[in-house]
């Protein structure tokens, strides 16, 4: 049985009206299209719901049966759009975002706090997760967007590129220099010793293509989950690491500094990612606009770092 929530209605008012003509009216189709939708009704269910004449229209005794059936499954159907509709409402208050935990701990605060001076209005609900739970939970709704860098696309996720970022050769700082430093070549790794992500992650995976190809003698030291592992490492000396640029942002908390790697840059991108079929979230859009511009702010050296 295949009945659908028009048909069922179509029923209902002419079991209340007690007329094709005025149910027809009410229910703004034609009476011809009425007596269609009815008869496919009739052959669903294998019985006549309705004696017809030219002067009246009477339910039989299987339409009476059917009558407090029909009716159930339209209100229930109602109270559903309603509840629905009211969650939608309480949610529209509320963003729920999911980030890397470098990315929800030293860059997230900052664009939070400029989205809530625009937004006051909007909560945003940060979830610090791993990249794959990220997808995961983009993927089946639980998160209105996800930040990070997702170098691999899906079927079923949008990817909008928000700010394309260089690797960068974090090294240990012992003098309070400036964070910013000279350019190195990637050929020139092969006198550094290098720390890293697991060779599994994405980043690190395009990291050990340009080692490979451009600084094939370079040590590796270890390997380490997160971003905050990998820089405490470099502060305490245990090695040198090849990150984004936006860990810049962790400069208040670590001691390192960053130098460009040249011959050739190796850009990759920042990404915001949404569940594919949704509309576009305006909210989502401010936003990744906040956090662009944290980013773009963290990974610009000033003048003063540029000498």
């Amino acid at each position: 049985m295949n009945l659908s929530q028009r048909q069922i209605r179509a029923f209902l008012a002419i079991a209340r009206l007690q007329s094709f003509t005025r149910a027809a009216e009410q229910l703004h189709i034609s009476q011809a299209g009425l007596s269609s939708m009815l008869r496919e009704v009739e052959v669903q269910l294998d019985c006549r719901l309705f004696d017809r004449t030219t002067r009246s229209v009477s339910l039989t005794a299987q339409g009476r049966a059917f009558i407090p059936v029909a009716e159930r499954v339209i209100s229930e159907l109602d109270t559903a759009a309603v509840t629905l509709s009211h969650l939608s409402d309480a949610r529209q208050g509320v963003l729920t975002v999911g980030a890397t935990p470098f990315v929800a701990g030293c860059l997230m605060p900052a664009a939070c706090s400029e989205f809530a001076r625009a937004h006051p209005g909007i909560e945003v609900q940060v979830n610090d997760l791993e990249r794959d739970e990220i997808q995961q939970r983009v993927r089946v709704g639980e998160l209105d967007v996800g930040f990070g860098v997702f170098l691999e696309s899906t079927s079923s996720i949008r990817r909008r590129p928000l700010v394309q970022t260089d690797l960068v050769l974090v090294s240990s700082r012992k003098q309070k220099t400036n964070l910013w430093v000279q350019p190195i070549t990637w050929s020139a790794l092969q006198q550094v010793q290098l720390i890293g992500l697991p060779a599994a992650n994405p980043i690190q995976r395009l990291v050990n293509a340009n080692v490979g190809g451009l600084a094939p003698d370079a040590a590796r030291k270890g390997s380490f989950n997160t971003f905050y592992t990998v820089l405490a490492m470099v502060e305490a000396g245990m090695g040198s690491a090849v990150l984004p640029a936006f860990v810049a942002a962790a400069s208040h908390r670590f001691s390192f500094s960053l130098a460009p790697l040249l011959r050739p840059t190796a850009p990759l991108n920042f990404y915001e990612i949404t569940k594919k079929g949704r509309l576009e979230n305006p909210i989502v859009r401010a936003l990744s606009a906040c956090l662009t511009g944290v980013m773009q702010k963290q990974m610009s050296p000033t003048p003063r770092q540029k000498r």
